[in-house]
C-alpha cells in the first residue's frame, strides 16, 4: 500500500500524520482516503483537480497530475503551497 503523508491542516479528518492507502493512480488513493476519511477528497481537490493551496510529491517527484502511477512502495505527500516573494 502506498503511504500518503497528510499535511497538519487536515490531520483533524485522519487523526494521524500519515496512512497506508491501496491504488494504482493518486487519484484512485485520494478516493480509497475518502471512504476511510469522509470529506478529505474535498479539501484536497478543487474542480476535481488537485487544490491550488497544495502542491503533490510522488516519490520525490513534484507534480499535479492525479494520474501518477502508484505502487506499493509510493510515498505520496500532500504539501502546502508556500508563497512569498
Amino acid at each position: 500500500m502506498a503511504i500518503v503523508f497528510i499535511p497538519s491542516q487536515l490531520q483533524k479528518l485522519t487523526g494521524t500524520a500519515q496512512v497506508e492507502v491501496e491504488g494504482d493512480t493518486v487519484r484512485a488513493v485520494v478516493e480509497q482516503m475518502e471512504k476511510q476519511f469522509p470529506g478529505i477528497q474535498q479539501r484536497l481537490f478543487e474542480d476535481d483537480q488537485l487544490s491550488p493551496t497544495l502542491q503533490l510529491s510522488v516519490d520525490h517527484v513534484m507534480t499535479r497530475a492525479l494520474s501518477t502511477s502508484v505502487t506499493p512502495s509510493t510515498e505520496i505527500h500532500f504539501l502546502p503551497v508556500i508563497g512569498g516573494g
